[in-house]
């Protein structure tokens, strides 16, 4: 009689997909104001030089220690990133940032190593899709949003 019980509990719990990333491990980005709590998977650039932001979290990419690239997909993670406003909060990593800009620019239009650039101050920029779809989860625009570090009290 316990086989019969204990059975399809084992089968249930024995079949789960394995999560191949422990999330735990990585920052975390929350944004109270869209209900947005996401980890923050670390990125390398693709042997093409490009970023690929993951299915269903953000991703985060560096090249200096001031300013910090975070990507994600318009359709999941970053759905409701357009409508944040200038001065909205928002936590990185346990720090308190306060939205600086907002822009859409056309794809063909950004500069990465600009965008890059170091900063002043510890300098988050947010990056989406936006405009008109493309093939591939692409888009002819980029929602870019630029957050910087508050003082510290």
């Amino acid at each position: 009689m316990i086989f019969v019980v204990l059975l399809p509990i084992y089968l249930f719990i024995g079949f789960q997909p394995a999560s191949s990333l422990d999330l735990t491990r990585y920052p975390t980005l929350e944004i109270p104001q869209i209900s947005l709590t996401t980890p923050v998977q670390p990125l390398s650039l693709t042997s093409d030089h490009e970023l690929i932001a993951p299915a269903e979290l953000a991703g985060s990419y560096s090249q200096t220690p001031s300013t910090t690239l975070l990507i994600g997909h318009s359709s999941t993670v970053f759905a409701s990133l357009s409508q944040l406003a200038l001065n909205t909060p928002l936590t990185y990593n346990h720090q308190t940032y306060r939205i600086t800009s907002i822009t859409t620019l056309a794809k063909a239009d950004i500069n990465m190593s600009q965008l890059l650039a170091p900063s002043d101050r510890p300098t988050l920029i947010l990056m989406t899709c936006a405009g008109d779809p493309l093939p591939n989860q692409d888009a002819t625009h980029r929602l870019i949003i630029t957050a910087e570090l508050t003082a510290k009290d």
